[in-house]
């Protein structure tokens, strides 16, 4: 495994920590929204803990690595993320500004943006060890529902602040995990050095 591309365990576990929490705080926000009178700022202040969240990870990602991501991955989520950008053109011009999916587009990028991390960090393991199936698994499923998340446009505002909220938490759960599976094979390489 090349320890250049490893991020610090610490590191992840403060921000897999920091997603639980800014998740439930957007599935409490989805209380606040059972509220018609709150139903619009609720929207508001979900989509904003949703896009702190997506800064957080971009920012993280710059300082945990060593090295820059690989060029298939960040060609991959800008052809993604543009995508999604002139999807919600589209809506906004088409549907008008309060109809837009706008926490669902958050959390979907969100969703893409790990998968993307998930898949880059499996390409360190060797190809058939049970990490690299598991985080090839678990970016496949993130992708995936990070789409359902971003171009779903039947769901009603508090469903999609509710679902971004479960998504968000979930994540943080995924990259808590990761963290301590990253921290167990720093801990085993460590022993066989010494040995």
């Amino acid at each position: 495994m090349q320890r250049s591309t490893q991020p610090s365990s610490d590191c992840l576990l403060t921000h897999g920590g920091l997603m639980i929490a800014l998740g439930t705080a957007v599935c409490a926000t989805g209380s606040l929204m059972a509220m018609p009178i709150h139903a619009a700022l609720g929207y508001l202040i979900a989509a904003v803990l949703i896009g702190v969240c997506l800064v957080m990870s971009f920012l993280c990602f710059g300082a945990r690595y060593k090295r820059a991501m690989p060029s298939r991955v960040i060609a991959a989520y800008i052809t993604v993320g543009s995508s999604m950008v002139c999807y919600t053109t589209f809506s906004i011009i088409y549907w008008g500004w309060l109809e837009t999916p706008v926490v669902g587009l958050f959390a979907g990028l969100l969703g893409l943006l790990w998968a993307g991390w998930f898949m880059s960090l499996a390409f360190t393991f060797p190809p058939a060890s049970t990490q690299a199936i598991g985080l090839c698994a678990l970016a496949a499923a993130n992708s995936s529902f990070g789409f359902i998340l971003a171009s779903r446009t039947g769901f009603t505002r508090l469903t999609a602040v509710t679902a971004a909220g479960c998504y968000t938490i979930l994540l943080g759960v995924e990259v808590y995990l990761t963290a301590v599976m990253l921290h167990r094979q720093v801990m085993r390489e460590r022993a066989l050095d010494r040995r």
